[in-house]
């Protein structure tokens, strides 16, 4: 086991879109020369895993020299404006990343997550939660309605009221509870 023929000579990365190979290799604190079966496997997944973009990681050592890393990202569904930055959220609440740029995505406005509860790799409060499970409804429904990429922003602030707003066709449609 100790032999210098498990020592690593290859790491490898799959799954990954958004986050490159170089920054998963530098969570992972794996270097190549290193003997495979020193790899704490648990310890180098909570390493990564510490990327918010990061939904699960699966390593596999490729006996005798290589080890493969398969990560699956979360993507980005929505964004919380914050002073003149948006902070990308998934359809899980999660919060990805906190940015200066504006994705093309639909903007939640209403929330009631602390604004210093809005960082990287924190999830939404309970109540933001269980609006988001119905917001997904919403566009799921837009989306089979082929409306979807019309709605630039989803108001929360009232579950009783619900709505969407679609900028280009300046247009506001009250849902009620949905």
């Amino acid at each position: 086991m100790l032999s210098p023929i498990f020592n690593i000579e290859k790491i490898t990365i799959e799954g990954n879109e958004k986050i490159t190979e170089n920054v998963i290799i530098n969570l992972s604190e794996i270097t190549i020369g290193e003997n495979t079966f020193k790899i704490h496997t648990g310890k180098v997944r909570e390493k990564i895993n510490e990327n918010a973009y990061i939904e699960s990681v699966e390593i596999k050592r490729e006996l005798p020299s290589k080890i493969k890393i398969i990560v699956k990202e979360r993507k980005p569904s929505f964004m919380i404006e914050i002073e003149n930055r948006y902070a990308y959220i998934n359809n899980q609440g999660y919060i990805l990343e906190i940015n200066s740029e504006p994705l093309t995505l639909p903007i939640l406005q209403g929330i009631q997550t602390e604004e210093e509860n809005i960082q990287d790799g924190n999830r939404l409060c309970i109540e933001d939660l269980e609006k988001l499970a119905t917001v997904l409804k919403i566009m799921e429904v837009a989306n089979s309605n082929e409306i979807g990429d019309l709605i630039t922003r989803i108001g929360i602030e009232d579950s009783k009221n619900y709505k969407i707003v679609m900028t280009s066709k300046q247009k506001t449609a009250y849902l009620g509870d949905s």
